[in-house]
């Protein structure tokens, strides 16, 4: 594993794992509310990465 890996996975996203665990594994636990952060995250991460790929087509479209 490479120092950059390292870096993002282990100490940028050491927030994100510690409010999972804090939802998942806290008290008093609501398996409910968790599930529904955790399906706002994805549905955050998910359209973000969708609006780079379109804006990336986009890109692609406009000047090559």
């Amino acid at each position: 594993m490479r120092y950059g890996d390292i870096l993002i996975l282990g100490i940028v996203f050491a927030p994100i794992y510690l409010m999972l665990l804090g939802w998942f594994l806290g008290r008093p636990r609501d398996l409910r509310l968790a599930l529904i952060g955790v399906g706002y995250m994805t549905a955050i991460t998910v359209g973000m990465w969708g609006g780079l790929a379109l804006f990336a087509a986009v890109l692609k479209v406009v000047f090559f």
